[in-house]
């Protein structure tokens, strides 16, 4: 009887430790994907910035992208993410400064981010897409 006891407990601990790698994997793919996004934010690149949308087919993504690029990146700075319970979503809360080509005012803005874990493509997708800068 206390061998079984013993062969459920680890059982259970064998399957708690895989769930928690499994999240780690996750966190650890999903600080990757972030870290690349940023960098695109950094350089202005829009069209790589797109590239981690979840709705890559929405066509307003393109007059989007061409829409921003009148705008330049001054400065990119990640205050906050938020992972959910389940570790499939994560909030972030990014500070931007920016300013439109053409006039020189630089602006601030903080961009709220919902990342999804695509389960099927195993990958971090944006789904709140990019940012609004006027």
């Amino acid at each position: 009887m206390a061998n079984l006891k013993f062969h459920i407990i680890l059982l259970s601990m064998l399957a708690v430790g895989c769930a928690t790698i499994t999240d780690m994997n996750m966190l650890e793919k999903f600080e990757q994907t972030s870290d690349a996004f940023e960098l695109a934010m950094r350089w202005s690149d829009f069209e790589m910035a797109g590239s981690f949308l979840k709705d890559q087919k929405n066509p307003e993504l393109v007059s989007k992208i061409e829409y921003l690029k009148q705008f330049k990146i001054t400065s990119y700075t990640v205050k906050r993410f938020i992972p959910s319970a389940d570790k499939s979503q994560v909030l972030v809360i990014a500070d931007m400064q920016f300013f439109k080509i053409n006039s020189l005012i630089v602006k601030d803005i903080s961009h709220r981010q919902l990342w999804e874990f695509d389960e099927e493509k195993k990958n971090w997708f944006l789904t709140t897409g990019l940012p609004d800068l006027k």
